[in-house]
């Protein structure tokens, strides 16, 4: 008898499952995070020694362990306190930061809320300190001007929380929210400082002394540093600031009231543009003690014939206030670029969750808002001194194949490993980003 073999035949492996293995994780990717953040760059003991929320000495948790998994939860893409006290289960994360038991959604509340105006500054001081611990491994040429790109954004909430007020808000107009201040450095894409203030705030308030507070968290050196910004900090505080501070400045001006100014000046073609001109000018606002120099480049969009006896041209405007001596199609072309800095500002807010975990006390938010920005600072410090072609990489693309790797951490003689797959596609470059972790001297 001849059997006959039936090509359409499926063959099935059943896959039994159990929970029976302990010690796994999602996210072994945390453990070099956690390793720069608490051994190099010392976090314990700059809360130990500079945050003092007043708590007594019976305290189960202390302050470093609350806020560092805090900014593993934002690394590792949870945005609610709720979420925190499930992240907090995990064994990797309590053996990181010496957790004897998970940490209570109540618990992260009530520490957040002991915050004041007095201890989220001593935070914010901390914040200072680490980056300048980075700062010092930094090669900067101090031949080459560092941009630092002002911007602020607009975080809505759905609720009464305290500071939460209305203000501009483009997207759900009527919206009650926050509008954080933001400072970035181009040359390696960090923000070196951030404001958490009420959503009424105009965008230029107050930002003559955040530009001073800047200048302490830049890279020391005798370096020259260009701020730009948008026409939300054109005004006499901004550009003042900057001229004490000895500062290059790039600011787009508003432009009500300015066409007419416009209008009268002498514009001048740019060779091999037809459409595009431009012109120089010196200017005195209401207000500002001298005049200063202004460009402005014009784009012609349309030339209407019908209905008036001469061509009627429709113009594009583009003006700036700066103390730049470049030509003025590059001045436009390097405001243009301030266009990443968007990008970074997402970064911070969807892809890491900075403003996204809100509780009612407005401090408490200030706080949670500093722990996003530095978690989103700390895998950029990471990057940028251990992996360049990681560094270019979104906070998103970086976690999904460095944070959210399985592992199972086991104990052999009194020794804690943990496990990786052995074939994992990027183990090269995460042990290459590990090592150099380990041999970093800060």
């Amino acid at each position: 008898m001849i059997r006959k073999y039936n090509k359409n035949r499926v063959k099935i492996n059943n896959i039994h499952v159990e929970f029976s293995d302990n010690n796994l994780t999602n996210y072994a990717g945390i453990v070099p995070v956690s390793d720069f953040l608490l051994k190099k760059l010392g976090f314990a003991q700059h809360i130990k020694s500079g945050l003092f929320l007043q708590m007594g000495s019976n305290v189960t948790f202390q302050d470093y362990q609350i806020f560092s998994t805090i900014i593993y939860g934002y690394l590792c893409d949870y945005k609610r306190l709720s979420h925190f006290e499930e992240f907090s289960k995990d064994r990797i994360i309590q053996k990181l930061i010496g957790l004897k038991k998970h940490l209570d959604e109540n618990t992260l509340g009530n520490r957040l809320e002991k915050f004041s105006f007095k201890t989220a500054n001593q935070f914010s001081e901390i914040c200072r300190r680490l980056g300048n611990i980075v700062h010092r491994q930094y090669s900067f040429s101090e031949d080459t001007t560092k941009i630092v790109d002002l911007d602020s954004t607009v975080k809505g909430v759905y609720g009464n929380q305290e500071g939460a007020q209305k203000g501009y808000n483009p997207k759900k107009r009527g919206q009650k929210s926050y509008h954080p201040l933001m400072a970035f450095l181009t040359s390696t894409k960090e923000c070196v400082h951030s404001w958490f203030r009420p959503g009424d705030t105009y965008t230029g308030n107050g930002v003559a002394e955040f530009m001073k507070e800047c200048r302490e968290r830049f890279p020391k050196g005798d370096f020259k540093y260009l701020f730009r910004a948008d026409s939300g900090f054109f005004g006499d505080g901004f550009l003042s600031e900057a001229e004490r501070l000895n500062s290059i400045y790039l600011v787009k001006v508003k432009l009500k009231n300015l066409r007419d100014l416009l209008a009268k000046q002498q514009w001048e073609k740019i060779p091999g543009l037809a459409n595009i001109s431009y012109c120089e000018f010196y200017y005195q606002c209401n207000g500002w003690l001298n005049a200063r120099k202004f460009v402005a480049i014009r784009t012609l969009k349309d030339v209407i014939t019908e209905g008036y006896l001469f061509p009627h041209y429709i113009y594009e405007y583009q003006c700036f206030v700066t103390n730049l001596e470049e030509a003025p199609i590059e001045i436009y072309h390097l405001y243009k670029d301030r266009a990443e800095c968007e990008n970074w500002i997402e970064a911070v807010k969807n892809q890491i969750g900075a403003g996204a975990t809100i509780v009612n006390h407005f401090w408490a938010n200030d706080v949670l808002w500093q722990l996003g920005v530095l978690a989103y600072n700390l895998t950029i410090w990471m990057r940028y001194l251990c992996c360049r072609k990681s560094w270019r990489q979104e906070p998103n693309t970086f976690r999904n194949w460095f944070i959210r790797v399985a592992g199972r951490l086991v104990c052999h003689s009194r020794q804690y490993k943990l496990k990786l797959q052995k074939s994992y596609h990027y183990r090269k470059e995460w042990l290459m980003i590990y090592d150099k972790i380990a041999c970093l001297q800060l």
